[in-house]
């Protein structure tokens, strides 16, 4: 029997939909033209808010603290060394306690990289402080840093002394939390003795304090962006000097 006209004639499958009373058809074919367009049209809005931004003038780090006082101590070489000396240079310093067992590890290996990135470079410096130089003096530093591999010509203080004296840098100039005794009851073995701040301080070549980061952190996003940023940071201020 042959086909109607309106049979032959018909429009091949497709989507429909209802508009102002009408129907209407938008074919495969159209569906697929207009994803496309529509991934085209998204990724050009991406492409442009990225040079943008870079084009985009950044705001300057925060300055949130001045250090005023100076700090004497005793480098794992068993050279006496002041951290004023380190004016003029990126610095990145940083509480350690060599049997922690909480999350000194992550903030040694962040250390870790930043020396790889940064160790022929002269305007760079780190700082590892002895949270308990009771137990952490020069010659269990010296083991320390060359079992995390640190060569001794690298640009990476470990640092003991009197621990009242590192305790008070810690808090008064580099606005830390101050290290405090761990409860017997609720230390998780008998080394576990300080409790101590484990976020990264940035420091800068006027001796300001531009930025914490908490580069060990329960949520795992956090602490990867808390890393990123210390890296941007520290190369931000490696390239502009005068900021």
């Amino acid at each position: 029997m042959p086909e109607s006209p309106s049979e032959s004639s018909s429009p091949p499958p497709g989507i429909r939909y209802a508009s102002a009373g009408a129907e209407h058809r938008i074919s495969a074919g159209s569906w697929l033209r207009m994803g496309l367009g529509i991934g085209m049209a998204i990724a050009g809005v991406l492409l442009f808010g990225r040079y943008a931004g870079d084009a985009l003038p950044q705001q300057p780090l925060p300055v949130v603290a001045q250090i005023h006082g100076d700090l004497e101590v005793t480098e794992r070489s068993g050279q006496a060394v002041k951290l004023s000396s380190l004016r003029g240079k990126v610095t990145v310093m940083a509480c350690l306690y060599t049997v922690c067992p909480h999350g000194c590890a992550a903030v040694v290996q962040e250390m870790q990289k930043l020396n790889a990135a940064h160790r022929t470079r002269p305007d760079f410096h780190l700082v590892s402080l002895a949270v308990a130089p009771e137990r952490d003096t020069t010659d269990f530093l010296k083991a320390y840093a060359e079992g995390v591999g640190v060569k001794p010509q690298d640009p990476w203080w470990f640092v003991t002394g009197g621990q009242q004296a590192i305790w008070d840098f810690m808090s008064h100039e580099l606005q830390l939390q101050a290290p405090a005794p761990i409860p017997q009851e609720k230390r998780i073995n008998p080394l576990d003795l300080y409790e101590h701040d484990l976020r990264l301080v940035l420091i800068d070549r006027q001796g300001r304090v531009r930025g914490y980061y908490a580069v060990f952190h329960p949520e795992p996003e956090i602490a990867t962006l808390m890393t990123e940023k210390l890296e941007r940071d520290v190369q931000r201020l490696l390239d502009h000097p005068a900021e």
